[in-house]
């Protein structure tokens, strides 16, 4: 080949290089620009600081798969919905309500108890769409004053509006102007009725304003050692959710019968329903007790024979109130544990009749 044609086919291979170089960095920057555009695919945007939401830069999710509770919140939804429900005469106080204290067996049906095993987000999730907050609510004498409340925990035992809580969250002095329950959407409901009690064991039922609710199952009484779940409103923090076991059964002087768990729970508790690992109510909050160190004080209490005035947590005064009469004072400097004192479900299942 002569010199001159080397030389322009040199010439045109480099051209051609060049040419192949720069059509290939122009694809590459246009997909880069793609990438930026729509984050479908390839290289994803970035984003300055200024770009970002204040949810984003924090690291929470954008939607909660939970509910997220604050007292102020349900206080005026509680009022709110109280006070309508005034308005239109659907209301009744306590005193109304707790002349049906002495009815004892009431007939329905009930939920098939479950033998499949839940996840405890899973359990949580289920159970409060059954749970309710109780509130006994007394207007204030003032306009623009604070509602007086009275907080304690219901859960659904069949579809038709009809719960079980706590005897004592009735079967007390206090009057409440108006006594509503609050689901865990927000939304209210009355009290109707009480459809049947046994105030020795601290149990009953009731109907509210409202039916298609979902039932807990009743199952039977376990044995200690049983992994338990617990469910309630203590101290203004609600649908608290607690673990532990059964630590054993015990009989009061009356010969009644009652479960102590290890799950935490407190006032605002009271009613709340014990559960196993498949979310069958298997007994019923019903009060704490402190045992101290030193002393006479280390005894326990026993239970007093009626219910009435005693709440989740016992005042200091209503435990002096059930103390022998001979009984002296004595100094309680260290507390040591708190026994968790629940009514078995045998008990509320005697309040069915089929």
């Amino acid at each position: 080949m002569k010199p001159l044609n080397v030389a322009i086919l040199c010439v045109v291979l480099a051209f051609a290089a060049w040419a192949s170089v720069t059509v290939h960095r122009s694809r590459v920057e246009a997909q880069v620009r793609e990438s930026s555009e729509h984050p479908k695919s390839g290289i994803p945007p970035t984003k300055s600081p200024s770009d970002q939401s204040p949810r984003e830069t924090t690291g929470l999710p954008e939607e909660r798969s939970y509910p997220v509770f604050f007292i102020e919140e349900v206080l005026a939804q509680l009022t709110a919905g109280a006070d309508e429900l005034i308005e239109k005469n659907l209301t009744k106080n306590s005193d109304a309500l707790r002349g049906n204290l002495d009815r004892t067996r009431f007939s329905t049906s009930l939920a098939s108890a479950s033998t499949k095993e839940l996840s405890l987000q899973e359990l949580y999730r289920n159970v409060s769409e059954s749970v309710f907050l109780v509130a006994g609510l007394t207007k204030p004498d003032e306009q623009g004053g604070d509602w007086q409340t009275s907080f304690s925990t219901a859960f659904v035992v069949q579809e038709d509006g009809i719960l079980s809580t706590s005897a004592h969250v009735f079967d007390h002095d206090d009057q409440d102007d108006v006594v509503v329950v609050l689901d865990r959407k927000g939304q209210v409901h009355p009290v109707v009725e009480i459809l049947a009690a046994d105030l020795k064991a601290d149990t009953c039922l009731f109907r509210i304003g409202i039916k298609g609710l979902k039932p807990l199952p009743l199952g039977k009484d376990a044995s200690p050692g049983t992994p338990i779940r617990v469910m309630g409103h203590p101290g203004d923090s609600f649908f608290f959710f607690s673990t532990g076991v059964i630590a054993n059964y015990e009989r009061d002087d009356a010969g009644l019968v009652w479960l102590n768990v290890t799950a935490d729970f407190g006032q605002g508790s009271s009613g709340g329903p014990v559960m196993d690992a498949a979310g069958n109510v298997i007994g019923q909050v019903s009060r704490t007790y402190t045992l101290y160190a030193g002393g006479p004080s280390s005894r326990r209490r026993r239970r007093p024979q009626t219910v009435r005035q005693v709440s989740a947590i016992e005042p200091e005064n209503e435990r002096r109130e059930h103390a022998p009469a001979d009984e002296p004072e004595h100094p309680k400097p260290d507390p040591q544990m708190v026994f968790k004192a629940c009514t078995p479900v045998s008990a509320i299942r005697a309040l069915v009749g089929n």
